[in-house]
């Protein structure tokens, strides 16, 4: 078991250290304070696994202490141990409403004490061994949200993100009365790639393509999306038609770059893109409206010849 960070509070110096040698001589750190404002400002900064507080102080009492830490730290829980010359049932019963786990009765009994301590042991493991199971799943939590987010081949965003992020970006388009450009991207002559190379080599195009993508659209507002099967879109918030042009010919030029041949193309010896493009200046009252327009856009650059960008204003 690691060593569990122990807060003393007592306003007398003697009471501290003789609890303190009990607890060091188990194993485990100290911390001295003199009162609980004193208590209150370390735990603000500080964890602690462990507090033995007395009643009797100047200023805040052991009560009124517990009760404060308890609501500073309401999302945790640690014990608390009070130590008093006060026995009676209404003290007890005082310590344990404002918090307390334990009571421990003054002068100190240096074995009921360490007992005490070994009783809170087990709490400190268990709790230790929560907190991790609840890391865990904070982990899992956020691993299952990015797959619901994410294409695991391309690494981009997927068509559920795509559609959640375009709904809030039209929206601040709309309110703020800022450009947003769409573009639609569709590789060209996919089937024919995936016939002739095969279906590895066909993942393999399309996580480079979606490298050259990403490359090119990688303003940290800008997200690039995996639309679905070999269409790929990009959504470009603040960015007028000559903006989203730009990007698209930088996209195209990204992925000659990379030269991945495509050997039964008839536009080109390499994969290539045809690409469409439009941009909300206001014109529009839905997203789905933008997506159609960058959608035809996209027909267009195929119509004609593909291998080209096509815009829709």
């Amino acid at each position: 078991m690691t060593a569990m960070q122990v807060l003393i509070i007592d306003d007398s110096r003697a009471i501290r250290l003789l609890i303190a040698e009990c607890v060091v001589s188990m194993g485990h750190v100290v911390v001295h304070a003199e009162s609980g404002e004193e208590a209150l400002e370390y735990i603000k900064q500080q964890a602690v696994d462990l507090i033995l507080i007395d009643i009797h102080m100047p200023g805040m009492n052991g009560f009124e202490t517990t009760k404060a830490i308890r609501t500073l730290k309401a999302d945790d829980w640690f014990p608390i141990i009070f130590i008093s010359t006060q026995v009676d049932d209404a003290s007890y019963a005082c310590g344990i409403k404002a918090g307390g786990d334990a009571y421990l009765e003054k002068p100190i009994n240096p074995l009921r004490l360490q007992m005490q301590i070994t009783a809170m042991e087990r709490i400190y493991t268990m709790r230790k061994k929560l907190q991790a199971a609840q890391i865990g799943l904070i982990k899992l939590n956020d691993t299952l949200k990015y797959l619901s987010m994410f294409d695991q081949l391309t690494g981009l965003a997927n068509r559920r993100n795509f559609d959640d992020t375009l709904r809030r970006e039209f929206k601040l388009a709309q309110r703020e009365k800022i450009p947003l450009s769409l573009l639609m991207c569709d590789i060209d002559f996919f089937k024919r790639y995936n016939d002739k190379e095969g279906h590895i080599a066909g993942d393999d195009c399309l996580s480079t393509v979606a490298s050259a993508i990403e490359s090119a659209s990688n303003r940290p507002t800008d997200l690039a999306c995996r639309y679905g099967g070999e269409e790929f879109a990009i959504i470009l918030p603040k960015t007028d038609l000559s903006g989203a042009k730009d990007i698209a010919k930088k996209i195209n030029l990204a992925l000659q770059k990379r030269k991945t041949p495509h050997p039964d193309s008839p536009v080109s010896a390499y994969v290539t893109l045809s690409i469409g493009t439009a941009s909300y200046s206001g014109q529009f009252e839905y997203p789905s409206e933008l997506t159609h327009a960058a959608d035809k856009a996209l027909y267009r650059a195929k119509e004609n010849g593909r291998n080209r960008i096509e815009s829709t204003s």
